[in-house]
């Protein structure tokens, strides 16, 4: 995601900037086909959790959960790559309009300071940390000169976070199921699924 340093090793065109954006449009598709891809594989995986639930194959379905606890992961860094390549996106057509202006008007000297400002402001430490609402963001690109960071905090938890209400979701699901309940039904079960599985994990103490 580090655009900024690639486009700027050298001056920066109205072109490279057209250029740039078409990678991140196949860049965001390639993303958004993934997580339609893991939304497939988790209703699956649920299928799969229900029959290994009226199997009575406990051990299977906590496997299971793993599984889909690690899909739910990764679709969360999925979710953040697009946010980060959204904002990207943002900061660039922003930048192409004001470069577009400034080379019809050949005001050179307006050009290279527009994009030295660009170059050593904070824009990429806010989009590598994806934690910036799209307002404040416009601010920055309206103030390229601010010098706010995005400190990302991440913490580690327990694996098996959230297996209980899986377990709880998958065994009604079963009965409910094995009892004949329609398909509108079951949809409550898999929003207890999907709540299980994106449990917030247990806190380790440092």
């Amino acid at each position: 995601m580090n655009f900024w340093n690639k486009l700027f090793s050298k001056t920066p065109t109205a072109q490279d900037l057209k250029v740039q954006l078409k990678e991140i449009d196949r860049e965001q598709k390639k993303k958004r086909r993934d997580l339609e891809i893991n939304e497939t594989l988790k209703q699956e995986k649920i299928r799969e959790a229900v029959a290994a639930k009226k199997a009575g194959r406990q051990e299977l379905l906590r496997d299971i959960f793993r599984e889909m606890r690690q899909m739910e992961i990764d679709n969360g860094y999925a979710n953040l790559d697009l946010r980060r390549l959204s904002l990207s996106k943002t900061a660039l057509n922003s930048f192409l309009r004001k470069l577009e202006l400034l080379e019809k008007k050949k005001d050179r000297k307006s050009l290279q300071n527009i994009i030295v400002r660009f170059r050593e402001s904070p824009i990429q430490k806010a989009i590598d940390a994806a934690q910036v609402d799209d307002e404040a963001f416009q601010d920055m690109l309206e103030e390229i000169l601010g010098e706010e960071e995005i400190e990302v905090t991440q913490g580690k938890g327990k694996e098996d976070a959230g297996f209980v209400q899986f377990d709880k979701a998958i065994e009604e699901m079963a009965k409910a199921e094995e009892a004949g309940s329609e398909e509108e039904d079951l949809d409550r079960y898999q929003e207890e699924i999907n709540r299980a599985i994106k449990a917030e994990p247990e806190k380790v103490k440092a």
